[in-house]
C-alpha cells in the first residue's frame, strides 16, 4: 500500500494527458473559488467599519449581508462545478483503464489479482481527483493568505509581526500530524483490502466450507482478519486523538495572541475594537490557509502513487489487432489448414509444451487427448492466439498467424468448454453475445432447439428473457453448457474448439449436449479435447499429448496399435464403462 520507490511525476502527468480531463470545468471552478476568496477577504473590512462606527450605518450592514449572500452563492457554485468536474475526471480515467483491461494480452490477468485490478478502477482515480482539487485549493489559499497578511499589515504592523512567526509552526504541526495520519490510514486501507479479499474468496465457496465442516475454522480466520482491521482502525483513532488537539492548539495560540496583544494595543489606543475583530477573523483565515499546505503534500503523495499504479497498466502493451492480412482472404487463397510448427511454450518458469508439431485439416475433426496437465487446453489457447509461442509458430494456410488480423482470427472461432462462461443478463442476451449482426427471435429459437436448450428455456416463466443470475448461478451446469452451444450456433463459426464440453455431467445431460455438439460440428473444422475417448474415436485425426510433447498421431485404430498411452487410456475408459454398466 505504500508508494513505490523512486516514483516520478511522469506517470501522473501522462495519465492526466491520456484521460482528457475537463480543464474547462476546472478553470471555471478555480475562477469561482478565487471570487469566493476575494469576497471573504472583504467581509472583515466591512465588519470593521460597522463595529468601529459610533453611528449605526444601515448601508454597511446591507453590504455585509450582501457579501454573505454572494459568498454562499459562489461556494455553492464552486462546489457544484467541482463535483461535476470530479465525476467527469473519474469517468475519463476509468474509461481509459477499462479500455486497457479489455485490450491487454491475456497473460496480464494471470499476474494481477482481480481484486487489485478492481481497486485500480474504482478507488485509485479518486486520488487523482484529490490532487487536482487540492492544487486549486492551495492556489486559492495562497491568494487568500497573501491577501490577509497585506490587509492586516495595513491595519496594524505590530500585531501582524507578532502573528507571522506562528505560520511556520502551523505548517510544521500540520505536516507532522498529516504524516502519521497518512501512515495509519495506509494501514487501515491495506487491512481493509485484505478483509475484502478474504470475504470475496470465502463467500462464493461457502458450499465447500460447509461440505468439509470448516465453519468453525473459517469463523476464527474471519475473526483474525476482522481483528487486524480493528487494530488498524484503533491506531488511526489514536493518531486522531493526539493530532486533532495539536491542530486545534495552533489555532488557540493564534487566537490567544490576537486577543492578548490586540487587546493591549486597543487599551493604549493603537487599535480600535473593529480592527481587533477584523484581525481575529483574518487570523482564523491564516490558520486555515496554512493548513492546506500540509494537507496538500499528503494528498499529492497519495495521488503520485495511485497514478504510478494506474499508469503501469495504461502504458503497458495492448494486443495488436490490425495485421497485414484478413482471415477470409487467406482462407480463400489457401487450403485452410491450421498447423503448429515446432511450438514450445511456458507459463513463466513452467514449461508446458515442447517442440509440438501437428496439422489440423480444414473441414475435419481433430481430437487432442492425453492425461490431465499435459498441455491440451494450452494448445487451444495458442490456437485462439491468447498466447504466443515462445518458440515455433502457428500457421493458417502456410501463412504465419501473426500476419493475420487478430480480430478476424478470433471471430472465425467459437470455444465451448466444460465451464463455458455465462454473463449476468437474460438467456437471450447470452445466446446472442458476440454476434455483431441483428439476430431475429426465430434464429434464437432455432439455435436453442439445435442446442437441446429450448425445452428448459420455454419452461421458465420469462422464457428467453429469464435472468440467469451472476455467472449463470440460476442455471444448472448442463443448462449453461447448452446455452453456450446455442451461442456458438448463432455465431456460425468456421472453426470450433471443444474443451471437455461434456465432462463432469450426468449421462442424460451428456447425451443431450453431445447431440447438440454433433449438430454444431457438421461442416466445420473442429478441434476436440476430451477425456472421454468414446466421443473422439470417430475423429479424422487424433493427437496424443504426453508431458507437453506429441507422442502419437493418427486415427483410432492406428493409435491402438502404435501408441501405448492411447491404448492404456482407451482400456481405462472401457473398464470404467464396464463398471458403470454393472
Amino acid at each position: 500500500m505504500s508508494e513505490p520507490n523512486k516514483v516520478g511525476w511522469k506517470p501522473f502527468f501522462s495519465l492526466i494527458s491520456k484521460s482528457k480531463l475537463p480543464w474547462g470545468l476546472y478553470i471555471l471552478t478555480f475562477i469561482v473559488m478565487i471570487s469566493t476568496a476575494s469576497v471573504t477577504l472583504m467581509s472583515p473590512l466591512i465588519l470593521q467599519k460597522i463595529m468601529s462606527g459610533e453611528i449605526f450605518d444601515a448601508k454597511l450592514v446591507f453590504q455585509y449581508i450582501g457579501l454573505a449572500i454572494v459568498t454562499a452563492i459562489t461556494v455553492s457554485l464552486s462546489g457544484f462545478t467541482r463535483i461535476f468536474a470530479n465525476a467527469r475526471t473519474t469517468r475519463n480515467i476509468q474509461n481509459t483503464l477499462w479500455s486497457k483491461y479489455i485490450r491487454v494480452p491475456l497473460p496480464f490477468f494471470n499476474k494481477e489479482p482481480s481484486l487489485l485490478l478492481i481497486s485500480r478502477l474504482t478507488h485509485d482515480p479518486t486520488h487523482i481527483n484529490g490532487a487536482i482539487n487540492y492544487t486549486m485549493s492551495l492556489l486559492m489559499s495562497t491568494y487568500s493568505l497573501v491577501g490577509s497578511i497585506i490587509i492586516m499589515w495595513g491595519m496594524n504592523v505590530k500585531l501582524t509581526l507578532v502573528l507571522l512567526p506562528v505560520i511556520p509552526y502551523i505548517l510544521i504541526v500540520t505536516l507532522v500530524v498529516g504524516h502519521f495520519t497518512q501512515k495509519t490510514q495506509e494501514r487501515v486501507q491495506y487491512r481493509y483490502s485484505g478483509m475484502t479479499a478474504f470475504i470475496a474468496e470465502r463467500l462464493p465457496k461457502i458450499r465447500l466450507i460447509r461440505s468439509f465442516g470448516k465453519e468453525g475454522e473459517e469463523i476464527e480466520n474471519g475473526k483474525n482478519v476482522i481483528e487486524n482491521q480493528y487494530k488498524a482502525d484503533v491506531s488511526r483513532a489514536v493518531v486522531d486523538l493526539y493530532g486533532e488537539p495539536l491542530l486545534q492548539s495552533v489555532q488557540g495560540i493564534i487566537m490567544g495572541l490576537v486577543l492578548i496583544y490586540g487587546g493591549y494595543l486597543t487599551s493604549i489606543g493603537e487599535l480600535d475594537i473593529g480592527s481587533l475583530i477584523a484581525f481575529y477573523l483574518y487570523s482564523a483565515n491564516i490558520h486555515n490557509n496554512v493548513q492546506q499546505y500540509g494537507l496538500f503534500y499528503q494528498v499529492l503523495k497519495g495521488a503520485k502513487g495511485a497514478a504510478h499504479k494506474i499508469s503501469k497498466i495504461v502504458d503497458s502493451d495492448s494486443e495488436k489487432y490490425e495485421r497485414s492480412k484478413a482471415f477470409d482472404e487467406v482462407l480463400q487463397s489457401s487450403n485452410g489448414n491450421l498447423a503448429l510448427e515446432h511450438v514450445s511454450f511456458s507459463y513463466e518458469e513452467r514449461n508446458v509444451l515442447k517442440n509440438v508439431s501437428f496439422t489440423i485439416p480444414k473441414g475435419k475433426v481433430t481430437a487432442i487427448v492425453g492425461p490431465s496437465g499435459g498441455g491440451k487446453t494450452t494448445i487451444l489457447s495458442l490456437i485462439e492466439r491468447f498466447y504466443e509461442p515462445n518458440v515455433g509458430r502457428l500457421t493458417f494456410g502456410n501463412i504465419p498467424s501473426e500476419q493475420i488480423h487478430l480480430d478476424d482470427w478470433r471471430n472465425a472461432f467459437s470455444y465451448v468448454s466444460q465451464g463455458s462462461p455465462i454473463l449476468s443478463g437474460t438467456i437471450r442476451e447470452n445466446i446472442t453475445y458476440g454476434t455483431e449482426r441483428e439476430v431475429s427471435d426465430e434464429e434464437v429459437i432455432q439455435a436453442a432447439k439445435k442446442a437441446n436448450a429450448y425445452g428448459f428455456i420455454k419452461d421458465f416463466p420469462d422464457g428467453f428473457e429469464t435472468e440467469v443470475g451472476e455467472m449463470g448461478s440460476k442455471l444448472s451446469g448442463g443448462q449453461r453448457q447448452r446455452i453456450a452451444i446455442a451461442r456458438a450456433i448463432i455465431k456460425n463459426p468456421k472453426y470450433l474448439l471443444l474443451d471437455e464440453a461434456t465432462s463432469s455431467l450426468d449421462i442424460q445431460t451428456t447425451t443431450k449436449i453431445q447431440a447438440a455438439l454433433d449438430e454444431l460440428m457438421v461442416g466445420r473444422t473442429t478441434i476436440v479435447v476430451a477425456h472421454n475417448l468414446s466421443t473422439v474415436q470417430e475423429a479424422n485425426h487424433i493427437v496424443v499429448v504426453e508431458h507437453g510433447m506429441i507422442s502419437g498421431q493418427g486415427k483410432h485404430d492406428e493409435l491402438m496399435e502404435s501408441n501405448k498411452l492411447y491404448r492404456e487410456l482407451v482400456e481405462i475408459q472401457f473398464a470404467k464403462e464396464q463398471m458403470l454398466a454393472w
